[in-house]
């Protein structure tokens, strides 16, 4: 009885222990590298790979490298590399299994070793279905209410738009979902505040109701604004309203708008303008610039808040976010294509940054209602380029300029923006613009402008090549280039082959020889560079450092891909042979030191004397 007891309990804990493995494969085929890396900075595609400032130490050039294809990345500054799930454990600061929690929760799968049955994830989910269930709600009571309706009607919201954007209206009475949830949670999301008022559902990048906006019927209603607090569900600096609706459209023209307003957000799709989202009731945040990288490219980014002196404060606030999210990454583009000479070869762009003004103090929703699409369309063809609009701006605003003392205070302003221009011969030819329209001396501003550059530092070219402390440390890279060549995808090279060289090799770095273990385990069964690597992974999930070394290994195999076999061979047959001459040396070193740590006697001097016979031999091998 005590026997099948046991058998029992031990199928338990084997049925909990597969129930795990198979979560944790889940949560790693649910990641995805970029979207996760891109989540914390900002990355840029160049060649095959991504690049970014690093994350983990202080730098002005982008060396952190992120490869979409193997789901890996790799700081050639630092060092750091691995997967998706390193890269969490170490911007978190978390350990294997407590990330593993966190994407459990976050994916609504349940991780059983780890002792989640999801209590925040089903809270989350709870949420997610209160929520839906809300939206269907609120879009319901609004076909049914007339004076809700002819209000979106008479702001120019079609039936087509409701049913996109989910718009509904709340009735004084919440009794239809108290009745269904309980109201404890209800109160905590905040749906018990929303009374008499035009409903605007948030959703995030997928779809789902993550919160909601609710906007007062009457003008003696106060305040004319609600929005849901923040939840599990819903960050505020994180989420960004439209961006369901408007992704495709940012994706095939490249280019996103950035408003204030929902229904700035909500007009502009109704009049064919699709790309559009705005913040939530919070400032730009560099997040929301992470965000919407994501889908264009090209970084266009079109900043079209109010015309007010709060809409242009936050404008200037915003571009800073958007330099901030892309510093390191290429300069802000401070040319159009009609000034660029075709002869000059321009510096690579980060991102470019225009603005959108009505010049008529209306903000987009309204000057899209009483112009047009057409009109506002020919705003965005004309909107200049921050730098554009910022000098015009400064500019424009003092009119009366006649003392040297206005021009100067003015010449001050100016300056900065003069100096953030890379590129000098564009920076000559702003020069020569702004010293026109202030009538000032050209080479005067030239001077002042040169003055300010030396206190302004611009990112050096990083430089990736290796200078070697010590011969030990070249003895550990001539082994991570030999087990490198385990990855290279050669149908003439494949790891079984690689295998047949390198056997025999000794390795003198514990995380190499862990590697190579496991290789020798598994190689019979992954005779491919691709799942061979990925098994890897799998036996490595819970040790960082060995992850981080096999990482290395995969980006060091990139400049052999395109060597011929002949010319493979030849780089393991002379590694090979470097390997096994420093072992006799070291070796050697060692017996020397030996031999004068013993006493000499006649005994120690003949096996000193075999073993130097036997090291010559096998350096002639």
């Amino acid at each position: 009885m005590d026997s099948n007891f046991n058998g029992k309990k031990m199928d338990r804990a084997l049925l909990k222990k597969q129930s795990t493995d198979n979560a944790v494969e889940e949560i790693k085929n649910r990641l995805d590298i970029i979207e996760t890396v891109s989540e914390h900075i900002v990355l840029k595609k160049s060649g095959r790979n991504y690049w970014g400032l690093c994350p983990f130490h202080k730098e002005k050039t982008p060396s952190f490298s992120v490869n979409a294809e193997k789901g890996i990345y790799k700081c050639f500054g630092c060092g750091e590399g691995g997967d998706s799930i390193s890269f969490l454990m170490k911007v978190n600061n978390t350990s294997f299994w407590e990330t593993m929690v966190m994407l459990a929760q976050k994916f609504n799968i349940e991780l059983p070793e780890a002792g989640v049955t999801s209590e925040s994830s089903e809270y989350k989910k709870q949420i997610l279905e209160i929520n839906k269930y809300a939206a269907e709600f609120y879009k319901k009571m609004l076909l049914e209410n007339k004076e809700a309706k002819n209000y979106l009607l008479k702001r120019g919201i079609n039936e087509t738009i409701i049913e996109e954007f989910s718009l509904g209206f709340a009735p004084v009475s919440a009794d239809e979902l108290i009745k269904k949830y309980d109201k404890d949670i209800l109160q905590k999301i905040g749906l018990l505040s929303f009374k008499n008022r035009i409903i605007i559902p948030i959703q995030d990048e997928k779809g789902n109701f993550i919160a909601f906006g609710a906007r007062a019927m009457a003008d003696s209603q106060g305040p004319k604004y609600l929005n849901s607090p923040e939840s599990p569900v819903f960050n505020k600096s994180r989420s960004l309203f439209g961006l369901y609706q408007a992704k495709d459209s940012i994706k095939e023209l490249d280019s996103v708008i950035l408003m204030e307003g929902y229904f700035d957000v909500i007009s502009a799709h109704s009049h064919g303008l699709a790309n559009v989202v705005a913040t939530l009731g919070t400032a730009l945040t560099e997040q929301h610039i992470r965000i919407v990288a994501r889908y264009s490219e090209s970084r266009r980014i079109y900043l079209a808040f109010d015309s007010d002196e709060a809409g242009v404060n936050a404008t200037n606030r915003g571009a800073e976010i958007i330099k901030s999210a892309f510093s390191g990454l290429g300069e802000i583009r401070h040319f159009d294509e009609n000034f660029a000479d075709s002869t000059v070869k321009q510096d690579r762009t980060a991102c470019e940054i225009r603005v959108i003004t009505t010049n008529t103090g209306k903000d987009p929703d309204e000057f899209l209602r009483e112009h047009g699409a057409e009109a506002y369309k020919e705003l965005i063809n004309s909107a200049p380029l921050l730098i554009d609009y910022q000098i015009n701006r400064i500019i424009n605003l003092n009119e009366k300029i006649s003392s040297p003392q206005d021009k100067a205070k003015l010449g001050k302003e100016v300056i900065p923006l003069l100096s953030e221009i890379r590129n000098s011969i564009i920076r000559n030819e702003y020069i020569k613009l702004v010293a026109g329209r202030l009538s000032i001396d050209e080479e005067s501003l030239n001077i002042e402008v040169r003055k300010n550059l030396q206190k302004v530092t611009y990112p050096q070219a990083n430089k990736n090549g290796l200078l070697f402390k010590n011969q030990e440390e070249k003895y550990v890279l001539a082994q991570k280039n030999l087990l490198s060549l385990y990855f290279l995808n050669n149908e003439k090279f494949a790891p079984l082959c690689i295998n047949n060289y390198i056997k025999e090799v000794e390795l003198s770095d514990t995380h190499l020889n862990l590697i190579k273990k496991h290789i020798d385990e598994i190689i019979d069964e992954f005779n491919d560079s691709d799942k061979l690597f990925k098994e890897l992974l799998n036996k490595l999930a819970e040790n960082e450092e060995a992850k981080k070394v096999l990482t290395d290994l995969i980006y060091r195999v990139e400049d052999k891909k395109d060597l011929n076999f002949e010319l493979l061979e030849q780089y393991l047959t002379d590694h090979i042979l470097y390997l096994k001459t420093y072992q006799v040396s070291e070796r050697q070193k060692q017996l020397r030191a030996s031999y004068y740590a013993d006493n000499n006697d006649d005994t120690s001097s003949e096996l000193h004397q075999q073993k130097v016979k036997e090291l010559i031999s096998e350096r002639r091998l």
